[in-house]
């Protein structure tokens, strides 16, 4: 029987991941409250692109994410 934790485990980890593989712009502003890193000038209201590097990063986060959560949800299933 799977428990209620390894359940919310899997639902959490892929579902966390997922968002950061499909947004990862969004990711990174809402962990920089709202500026881009690099973002020091240019005109008040102007929003700056995300370096793909951060792209880069916040996808490769997400997709480990995934995999752990599948990984907990294979062990949870019996699949394993």
């Amino acid at each position: 029987m799977v428990g209620t934790r390894e359940l919310l485990a899997v639902v959490l980890g892929v579902g966390v991941g997922l968002f950061f593989v499909a947004f990862p712009d969004a990711v990174v502003r809402i962990q920089t409250a709202g500026r881009v890193p690099s973002d020091r000038g240019g005109e008040y209201g102007e929003d700056g692109d995300t370096p793909q590097t951060y792209r880069v990063l916040v996808r490769g986060v997400g997709a480990l994410t995934i995999l752990v959560g599948l990984y907990i949800g294979a062990g949870a299933f019996g699949v394993l």
